[in-house]
């Protein structure tokens, strides 16, 4: 009968134990919802364009296009992908999926940047030591307000130079990439960051930001 009783026991702590994991689970994936909504209100509130969601805001994040797409763009994508970063399972899943939580932004402008730039952190893009036909047009820099080297490729870079220290400034410790190139067809302006340390409050700020990088690109 002892044993009886102490296995009863150690089921229903167990059950009890399963049962707070889940609750907890459940609250946390609640909880990262509220907040990927609340940081999706923060970008459709940077323009006066509404957003077109591919996927609406959850846990893991949402996808949506500006439309209309905001001067200069011919199309502007917000991409908020494992946005989990309070629900302990999603931890796990990322760290053995080698997934992080990353948010993009993908500009389109209407015809191919005339001045371009590469960075991303700790490095130099591949994209800029590539051995072919235009790669030895990119020159490499080196800012001291940021502490980095970047690329660029243009007769006037000057100006795009000048946005991409401001955003580094700015967003700098959650940037991982910046790209600003005619490579791609579908994409000429590429943002990518650390969605988990973006405030709604600063989506406004950084919309504009790549707004302008857009801008700087198109200048001749």
């Amino acid at each position: 009968m002892p044993d009886l009783l102490n296995d009863r026991l150690l089921l229903t702590s167990l059950a009890a134990i399963l049962a707070l994991l889940v609750i907890a689970w459940i609250a946390a994936r609640v909880q990262t919802a509220r907040r990927n909504d609340t940081l999706a209100q923060g970008f459709a509130e940077s323009t006066r364009s509404q957003l077109a969601y591919e996927r609406t805001p959850a846990a893991g994040g949402f996808v949506a296009a500006f439309d209309p797409p905001p001067d200069p763009f011919v199309r502007l994508v917000v991409d908020y992908r494992s946005g989990a970063t309070v629900d302990p399972l999603g931890l796990l899943v990322r760290a053995l999926s080698g997934r992080g939580d990353r948010l993009v932004i993908r500009g389109l402008l209407p015809e191919r940047p005339a001045a371009e730039l590469v960075w991303a952190e700790g490095r130099i893009p591949g994209l800029a030591l590539a051995r072919r036909a235009r790669a030895s047009l990119w020159v490499q820099r080196r800012s001291d307000l940021i502490a980095s080297e970047y690329a660029v490729r243009g007769s006037d870079t000057t100006a795009l130079e000048y946005v991409f220290v401001d955003l580094q400034a700015r967003f700098g410790p959650l940037l991982h990439a910046v790209t600003v190139t005619g490579e791609r067809e579908d994409v000429h302006v590429e943002i990518v960051l650390a969605g988990a340390g973006l405030r709604a409050s600063e989506a406004p700020g950084l919309v504009a930001t790549v707004r302008s990088l857009g801008r700087a690109a198109r200048r001749r």
